[in-house]
């Protein structure tokens, strides 16, 4: 069943929960090619899959609070957890441990909303793990 992202959260374990995200960019998992190709080989490139997958990472922009510490990188291993809104019993779980890699600081305007944005990158020692939701 399709679904908007209204009622999904992110939390990091050392950092908290990130109390007001207003958008969430889930990973590109991807795989590197090989070339396999030989001198002798005519027509077209002979390519085989790479052996691991990565991670990727997640950027999330939120409500930058005022009487917290920014989201920023430490060099901390950390874990994320995005928790989907339910469209049923329970929402998907994107899961997996990495470190913060960059962030952006609010920018400061008349009548703008001050947000933080900040880059999670997958470290692949734990995950990331997607568990899909469940219907009730």
């Amino acid at each position: 069943m399709a679904s908007t992202g209204q009622g999904t959260t992110v939390a990091l374990t050392t950092a908290g929960s990130v109390v007001c995200a207003r958008s969430i960019t889930l990973p590109e998992w991807s795989m590197e090619v090989i070339d396999a190709s030989c001198l002798s080989d005519t027509g077209f490139m002979k390519k085989i899959a790479a052996d691991l997958t990565d991670g990727g990472e997640v950027q999330v922009t939120a409500v930058f609070e005022l009487d917290d510490e920014p989201i920023a990188p430490t060099g901390v291993v950390d874990t994320i957890t995005i928790t989907l809104p339910s469209a049923g019993a329970t929402g998907g779980v994107l899961t997996g441990s990495g470190f913060v890699t960059s962030c952006t600081l609010p920018s400061i305007e008349i009548g703008g909303l001050l947000e933080q944005q900040f880059t999670f990158t997958f470290d692949g020692v734990t995950g990331p793990t997607y568990t899909a939701g469940t219907a009730s």
